[in-house]
């Protein structure tokens, strides 16, 4: 699969959380993802964008008190949606899907695009600051 294809996956794993935590939606998250695939009208390895979604959305309490251990002066409760829904895509990515071998930086350069793509400067570095703070908790368990 491409680098693309899998920036696509990304950022529609990005929008499902996005549109299920401001809903308020647990069940169903299948559906809605697969909702936003067709908008991006494109080809994609489901195997990756399963694990991806299965990934966050089976593991969200664990991935949130994550985000709120690496980001202690920001309550998850006080994070932008946004930037949330992110980071707990871009943290499942790291944490649970090794089987698709993908270098940490590179799942941590993409996820920082996709926040620059959709927030601003302070996001990006929000998103990264994150991101490389767990990425080095995760090699030093190595």
């Amino acid at each position: 699969m491409s680098a693309s294809n899998r920036r696509t996956v990304r950022e529609a794993v990005a929008q499902t959380v996005f549109e299920c935590e401001f809903r308020g939606v647990s069940e169903g998250w299948l559906a809605i993802f697969e909702k936003n695939m067709a908008e991006f009208a494109c080809d994609f390895e489901k195997d990756f964008a399963h694990g991806l979604l299965e990934a966050t959305f089976n593991n969200l309490e664990f991935l949130k008190s994550w985000i709120e251990r690496l980001a202690p002066e920001w309550p998850f409760s006080k994070i932008a949606k946004l930037d949330a829904a992110v980071l707990l895509v871009g943290l499942a990515e790291l944490k649970f899907l090794t089987q698709f071998k993908i270098p940490p930086k590179a799942t941590l350069n993409e996820f920082v695009e996709i926040a620059k793509n959709y927030g601003d400067d302070s996001d990006r570095k929000f998103v990264n600051g994150v991101l490389s703070s767990a990425q080095k908790e995760l090699e030093s368990r190595l």
